[in-house]
């Protein structure tokens, strides 16, 4: 050890830190120093970097450092043909020099440092006039080799007040946008949400408990009520379109359908205390593109006749009459007990809502586009002038975390996974 202690005797203790360590590509880019004290004049010693953790070791390029009179005898040895003796690759000038370096540890071929804390020393190897000294560490520093952070993020949905709630499990609820007015070509039974109230034979009577009726009134005048009482959403227009069969005079099932659709609005108004502005009413008088379409979607017996009558025949009462002369008035019967039941009805029911804008799940949503683009300053920058909304927690964390904030970062996740966020969840379980 005389060589070893020959160089802290003539100059100050040699030291090693880390001065940065970043995620690059597939790998870890290590940044470290390390200073070289000035040897005695005739002693010289190598240093060797190498990064540890428990049996595994990465060797770095090594240095080697003479005193001047060590340095003398090596060049002397050059000049006389020493085929053992190569010229030193480090030589201080009189002072103790510092040392900058940059490692880059790929993950493919030392995978043991993901997630590892690792340390880096310097190996001292000395040689002095009379001997050599074996190998010892001098000084070391550690720091950890992260993980791979994937961030995890979604969109938001608007916050759509009440009426979007309840449009979860109401289809008849749609938002204005949807809207679309009526004419006779729709098939509204195939439109998915529409409700229906049932009138008796030939009446524009509504009666709360004939057939489902109960459980269909009941429902739209809650979701009303609820929509109207909220103070972030409101109902824009309920659409009534009134039917009727195909039976009897077109005069006749034109004035049921208004009156179907009128008696509808009215039971609606005096529940939920709102004028007539609120409301659509359409006559769609006989049903005859629902009816048709029941036909084509049936095994009924002279199908194809029927179809072939409503398509041709431009007449709706004579339409009528032939229907009812086919097969001797058996398709007929069969059509007004299984069909035509059904067409006595006020028809389509739908109740279109609008909202107040979300103003912060546009801003999340925007700064989320900002994050996936790797914009993070720029995300960060937006989710603060929203910072107290539950909603960006998450965003707002993954902003952090990229932009060097790890512990605000892990604070926000932990914040948004208490409000139920899985994806914060899912950054949570990467970090800890």
């Amino acid at each position: 050890m005389a060589c070893i202690d020959a160089i802290s005797q003539t100059s100050p203790q040699m030291s090693l830190c880390v001065d940065g360590v970043e995620r690059e590509g597939n790998g870890y880019r290590v940044r470290y120093s390390f200073t070289l004290p000035q040897p005695a004049s005739d002693y010289s010693y190598q240093v060797t970097p190498l990064f540890t953790c428990g049996t595994d070791t990465i060797f770095e390029e090594s240095v080697t450092v003479r005193g001047k009179l060590n340095a003398k005898k090596l060049r002397r040895r050059v000049v006389l043909g020493d085929r053992n003796a190569t010229l030193p690759s480090y030589v201080p000038s009189g002072i103790d020099s510092v040392i900058t370096r940059t490692a880059y540890l790929p993950t493919d071929r030392y995978p043991w440092v993901v997630g590892s804390t690792l340390q880096i020393c310097t190996s001292v190897e000395g040689e002095g006039c009379c001997e050599v000294s074996p190998a010892v560490v001098l000084c070391c520093d550690s720091f950890l080799c992260e993980r791979p952070f994937h961030p995890v993020f979604s969109p938001v949905e608007d916050n759509t007040g009440k009426a979007g709630e309840l449009q979860r499990n109401n289809p008849v609820l749609q938002h204005i946008s949807k809207y679309r007015p009526y004419d006779s070509s729709r098939i509204l039974r195939k439109e998915e949400g529409a409700l229906y109230v049932f009138f008796p034979l030939a009446k524009w009577t509504l009666l709360h408990d004939f057939r489902d009726n109960a459980a269909t009134l009941d429902t739209i005048v809650s979701i009303t009520r609820q929509i109207m009482a909220d103070s972030t959403s409101s109902v824009k227009l309920i659409q009534i379109i009134g039917l009727a069969s195909p039976e009897g005079s077109v005069k006749r099932n034109n004035l049921l359908g208004q009156n179907r659709a009128a008696a509808l609005r009215d039971y609606i108004k005096q529940r939920v205390k709102t004028g007539n502005a609120m409301f659509e009413l359409c006559n769609g008088g006989e049903a005859w593109t629902e009816l048709r379409d029941q036909i084509a979607d049936s095994n009924i017996e002279g199908r194809d006749q029927l179809l072939n009558i409503i398509d041709t025949e431009k007449n709706p009462d004579e339409r009528e009459r032939k229907m009812k002369r086919l097969n001797g008035g058996k398709t007929y019967k069969y059509l007004k007990d299984n069909v035509l039941s059904d067409q006595r009805n006020s028809g389509y029911i739908r109740i279109y809502y609008d909202y107040v804008p979300d103003s912060a799940a546009a801003v999340i949503n925007r700064a989320s586009e900002l994050l996936r683009e790797e914009r993070y300053t720029e995300a960060l920058t937006m989710l603060r002038t929203i910072e107290s909304d539950e909603r960006a927690q998450n965003a707002l964390g993954v902003a952090l975390y990229m932009t060097g904030d790890k512990q605000e970062a892990l604070c926000r996740f932990r914040r948004a996974a208490a409000s139920g966020n899985e994806d914060a969840l899912r950054n949570i379980e990467q970090l800890e």
